[in-house]
């Protein structure tokens, strides 16, 4: 018997703007382990996200193997158009997707994320990447993102996943963020 999910991919991925309605209610159809949406609306807009419905993880990756399986070709077109509505789940997906497909995930995850987002967002998708069987990049592929403030910021969370002497300098070098960044960056500077 399908479920909500299985009915939905049963439409097939639409083209164009539709597709992110489409997506959008399929992370509808997963568990949402948010209860309080008054409360959730209210850190969403200091979040600089466009919504985070709470879609559990399961079916996040139901959701992208999904689309890995049936609609590959259209993964980088996927990118862009995710990253401009910027939903939580939006950027999970791409995390999902990034992680999961040919190339180079981590200069994907600096090149894509070019705007400030939830700290604990940006390290799920290096986590996943992580993850995925990749290693941790060398300290000259990190240091070489470095066009903007957010790109040194998240070069130091991925080198925070796998500190190392030769982060050192990259590590103390990042520029300043909130609290959790900075107990990030202590923490990883006393391995």
């Amino acid at each position: 018997m399908a479920d909500k999910l299985d009915t939905l991919f049963d439409q097939g991925l639409p083209k164009g703007k539709k597709v992110l309605s489409f997506l959008k209610s399929a992370y509808d159809c997963g568990s949402q382990g948010l209860v309080n949406r008054s409360i959730t609306d209210k850190v969403i807009q200091k979040s600089g996200l466009a919504f985070h419905i709470g879609t559990d993880d399961p079916t996040m990756r139901r959701i992208a193997s999904w689309i890995l399986t049936h609609h590959e070709n259209r993964v980088e077109e996927l990118y862009k158009r995710l990253w401009k509505r910027c939903g939580r789940e939006d950027v999970k997906l791409i995390g999902l997707l990034i992680a999961n497909t040919e190339g180079d995930a981590w200069g994907k995850m600096l090149k894509i994320i070019n705007k400030g987002i939830p700290l604990d967002l940006v390290l799920e998708v290096a986590e996943e990447i992580k993850r995925s069987g990749r290693n941790i990049p060398s300290v000259e592929f990190l240091t070489r993102w470095n066009a903007t403030k957010i790109q040194k910021q998240n070069a130091m969370l991925i080198a925070s996943l796998d500190m190392k002497e030769e982060y050192t300098d990259l590590v103390k070098n990042a520029p300043r963020g909130g609290e959790l960044f900075e107990r990030i960056r202590k923490r990883s500077l006393d391995a």
